[in-house]
């Protein structure tokens, strides 16, 4: 337990933005008396912003995503009277019983991350105060599936221009990039490196991806992000064409199944595969397991896939989100989450004080929000 006190500490200092609404919240307790349920992988920086909640008088109850959860960081968060229901080795079944144990508690304030809980809740009748959501994939279920269904608002954290410049660009880039490395010790240079989706994300790993020397191809279907990437400097191409070219695909596209058994069949010997979006479908996992002649362990986070025609294929992490499943990974770095969490902490406040601001449905972070906190990061970084 001491090694992630140190490490919740490290984190907590570096997060000066959050440690001062966490303080304020301490002090004008916004949350008093309401349950807030926070959808969102559970490591040290989400720590501190359930700190702050919880400081603020929330009775906070938080599930972590598959494949992420810091296990000695909930078991610390328990003693410090914060409900942590899971476990990093929790397969499907598991998580969607925690997610009925969430929706079980009739939360007034929702934090998601995938748009699980809230599908959940608008399902049952359930009508929460407001929620936020932290991802382009809950954004997408939001506009597709519960289009016109939600009768709270619900405050989508990743269509705030901060969020998608910083965190998704520069944090998920680097991250992506760092654990890539982190988890094959390969070398990435003059690599073919094909990201599918330039979304964010997709920009951002492209980006750090050519820093490292990589040989960086998009895969994007919209054809002006394609546009983009082009003029970017990237080579854009279409999946089939890169099939038999490339060393490392990397999806980040929110959708499912864009890589599926088909195409890997297609691929070279020895391709690495990684997903880099918020759920684990978006490389076709099961199909790949059918289509494998064997599977074997290439370390801690690797699994060679044996195909029917010789080849074979390694792929990180079970296709969970590379930056967070892979052992010993951080994440995103702790001064930008500091301000992607400042954007949720300010958005719940928002919402336990004044609700009636906010229409129903989905709605980007207000711009007073984002003004706050860019003004708050620019004066951090320029110390």
């Amino acid at each position: 337990m001491s090694d992630i006190v140190g490490r919740l500490d490290f984190v907590s200092d570096h997060m000066p933005i959050v440690g001062a609404k966490g303080e304020r919240f301490a002090v004008e307790r916004p949350f008093d008396g309401l349950t807030i349920a926070v959808r969102v992988h559970v490591e040290p920086k989400t720590a501190v912003l359930i700190r702050a909640l919880r400081d603020g008088g929330g009775r906070v109850i938080a599930l972590g995503n598959k494949g992420t959860t810091d296990d000695e960081l909930a078991e610390l968060l328990r003693s410090e009277d914060v409900e942590v229901l899971g476990e990093r080795a929790d397969d499907n079944s598991a998580i969607a019983r925690h997610l009925r144990t969430l929706e079980g508690a009739s939360p007034e304030i929702v934090l998601d991350n995938g748009a699980e809980l809230i599908e959940l809740l608008v399902a049952s009748g359930d009508h929460p105060i407001g929620a936020t959501e932290e991802t382009t994939s809950g954004a997408l279920t939001l506009r597709s599936r519960l289009a016109d269904r939600v009768t709270f608002p619900v405050i989508v954290i990743n269509d705030s221009p901060l969020k998608a410049i910083v965190e998704n660009k520069h944090g998920v880039g680097q991250s992506v990039i760092e654990t890539i490395r982190l988890a094959t010790n390969s070398l990435i240079q003059r690599r073919r490196l094909v990201v599918l989706g330039y979304g964010w994300c997709g920009r951002g790993i492209a980006l750090y991806g050519k820093a490292a020397g990589a040989d960086v191809v998009v895969v994007e279907p919209d054809a002006v992000k394609a546009l983009e990437a082009a003029i970017d400097g990237f080579a854009v191409s279409d999946l089939s064409n890169e099939l038999d070219r490339g060393d490392i695909f990397v999806t980040a596209t929110g959708a499912q199944s864009v890589i599926g058994a088909e195409q890997v069949a297609a691929m070279k010997d020895n391709v690495i595969l990684a997903n880099a979006g918020h759920f684990d479908d978006e490389i076709d996992v099961v199909g790949l397991h059918k289509l494998a002649t064997s599977v074997s362990p290439r370390g801690d986070d690797i699994r060679r896939y044996s195909l029917p025609n010789g080849k074979s294929v390694d792929l990180i992490s079970e296709g969970k989100m590379v930056n967070l499943a892979v052992t010993g990974s951080r994440g995103n770095s702790i001064e930008i989450m500091d301000l992607g969490f400042a954007l949720q902490a300010l958005s719940l406040e928002r919402i336990a004080l004044d609700p009636d601001s906010l229409p129903v449905g989905d709605q980007p972070v207000p711009s007073d929000i984002d003004e706050t906190v860019a003004r708050a990061m620019v004066a951090e970084m320029m110390k």
